[in-house]
């Protein structure tokens, strides 16, 4: 059986499309030379292929599932089994950016939104050329 394109695909199908490769971008973004990234909460030191990509702003707010601010490295304890430890996200966030930033997460998530099929296509194609050159730059992967 054939795989379907990016063209053939419905939107559900798309969004996981995207998420998985949004995810390996984020966490291949932030690992080091040795492929290790800390978890933006409890500051864990995790190899990228064994962290999420956690989000501050819970991922079912579509309008910023794939806000690059909205989302740092997390490990499987912080982001799954202690609900993304949102208020130690927010602080770092606020450390990294500024409170400014972080309000106009906040506010991009309270304002909703949604995506048609073609951004989702055009996202997925940018973030698998990402991944693709990230790859090629962290050699000890």
């Amino acid at each position: 059986m054939k795989r379907k394109t990016l063209e053939q695909k419905g939107y559900r199908a798309l969004i996981n499309v995207l998420d998985r490769a949004y995810s390996e971008y984020i966490r291949l973004k932030y690992s080091n030379d040795n492929g290790l990234c800390i978890c933006i909460t409890c500051k864990h030191w995790h190899h990228w292929s064994d962290i999420h990509n956690g989000h501050y702003i819970n991922r079912d707010v579509i309008a910023t599932r794939y806000d690059e601010r909205n989302c740092r490295p997390q490990c499987v304890a912080c982001n799954k089994y202690h609900s993304g430890k949102a208020y130690f996200f927010r602080q770092e966030l606020v450390g990294i950016y500024g409170e400014d930033v972080v309000n106009d997460i906040e506010r991009i998530a309270n304002m909703g939104g949604n995506f048609d099929t073609w951004q989702l296509r055009e996202m997925i194609v940018d973030y698998r050329k990402k991944v693709k050159e990230l790859k090629k730059e962290k050699v000890s992967y």
